[in-house]
């Protein structure tokens, strides 16, 4: 084939252009500024300085796991979270009570059934640890901010079939990860994606999250799907959510004995 220097000209035109449109696309993809503008609608969304200012949250409802893929017996939790690192979680009652608390470095169990209180792993407290950074409002609240880390936008993506957002990604120093999506409309959240590192290695978890309901000027979700490795391995139902009650020190110290569980 052969091609005249008029027609060449023009190829070299349209191929540059098409050099300089791709490299714009990457500026506007790679831009922190663009993916802070996207977190801070997300926290207008949520409840502005009213999100922000809040420092716990008492939250009641009921939680399913799941074993490959298909739901078990759901039980009922109450959940209180101080931030940034105090949580305590009550599954059941009577009998079949089940107590995990964490507060830092720290963290024991209570196990009704078995009459017992007993500290938990270091691979325990190493996985709750890994969890509470990744949590949605550590993440919205401080974790983007976090000294070393660094935002990425990353443009319109397809989380899960059918649905789509606009996505930003969070890179820590220690090389860490959390990749948030975001409902282009309301601006919410639809999904958190970030890796666990445990005994079996590294694991690629995600939460997705649905039904927002404005509780005393604060978006929270009803419902909170859990997968990992792709599967589905617990939802949480949340009954009620109080960001505003009083959460005792006194929770999170652990028993001296079983008698003095409350």
């Amino acid at each position: 084939m052969i091609i005249s220097k008029s027609g060449l000209t023009a190829l070299m035109m349209i191929t540059l252009c098409a050099g300089v449109a791709g490299a714009a696309h990457q500026d506007e993809e790679n831009d922190p500024a663009k993916a802070a503008a996207v977190i801070q609608n997300a926290i207008k969304a949520r409840g502005g300085d009213s999100y922000l200012k809040i420092k716990s949250i008492v939250s009641r409802g009921e939680y399913t796991p799941f074993v490959k893929g298909v739901s078990s017996l759901p039980d009922s939790f109450v959940d209180y979270i101080v931030y940034p690192d105090h949580e305590r979680t009550e599954f059941g009652k009577g009998g079949h009570k089940m107590i995990q608390t964490n507060s830092g470095d720290t963290g024991w169990i209570y196990d009704a059934a078995q009459k017992m209180i007993r500290d938990q792993k270091e691979d325990q407290v190493k996985r709750w640890q890994q969890g509470i950074r990744y949590d949605l409002d550590n993440l919205l609240r401080r974790g983007w901010r976090e000294q070393g880390a660094k935002l990425v936008y990353l443009g319109r993506r397809e989380p899960w079939k059918n649905t789509f957002s606009e996505a930003v990604r969070i890179d820590f120093a220690d090389g860490g990860s959390a990749t948030l999506h975001f409902d282009a409309r309301t601006k919410l959240p639809l999904m958190n994606e970030y890796k666990l590192v445990g005994e079996e290695g590294r694991t690629s978890e995600q939460v997705r999250y649905y039904q927002w309901n404005d509780i005393a000027g604060v978006m929270f979700p009803r419902i909170q799907d859990s997968y990992s490795e792709g599967k589905q391995t617990t939802r949480t139902y949340f009954e009620s959510v109080s960001p505003t009650e009083q959460i005792s020190d006194k929770l999170f110290a652990k028993p001296a004995g079983v008698k003095d569980v409350k």
